[in-house]
């Protein structure tokens, strides 16, 4: 432990590092399981990318349970249906709170939220 943090920050160092490094992991096995010939070493990269995603939701999970901040936004955005950034819009009050997007590609903040008035003369 360094001098000055606390056993909790570095826990939550060890299990960031920990986490890009599964996710570096996830990467790699993916990229050879797509650049191989032989179908069998192909199989065995994807079992073995599959166990690292597994690794990594661990330590997401334990993200979750041990640091607030991170487990509201989960609660904010995982297992959400629609636009990510809908949701996000929705979250904070624009989008007058309707869960349905019309379908367009931008969200549209609602122009008080931008505190800028009527554009019609």
């Amino acid at each position: 432990m360094l001098d000055g943090i606390s056993k909790k920050a570095t826990d939550l160092d060890y299990a960031i590092q920990s986490l890009k490094e599964e996710l570096q992991a996830v990467d790699d096995y993916n990229q050879r399981a797509e650049m191989a010939v032989d179908p069998e070493l192909k199989e065995i990269m994807i079992h073995n990318r599959n166990e690292e995603m597994e690794h990594a939701v661990m330590i997401v999970e334990w993200l979750r349970r041990n640091q607030f901040e991170f487990g509201k936004e989960m609660e904010d955005y995982i297992f959400r249906q629609g636009k990510i950034v809908g949701i996000e819009a929705q979250l904070m009050g624009r989008n007058g709170g309707n869960e349905q997007n019309s379908g367009s590609s931008e969200v549209v903040a609602d122009v008080k939220s931008l505190n800028i008035g009527s554009l019609k003369g």
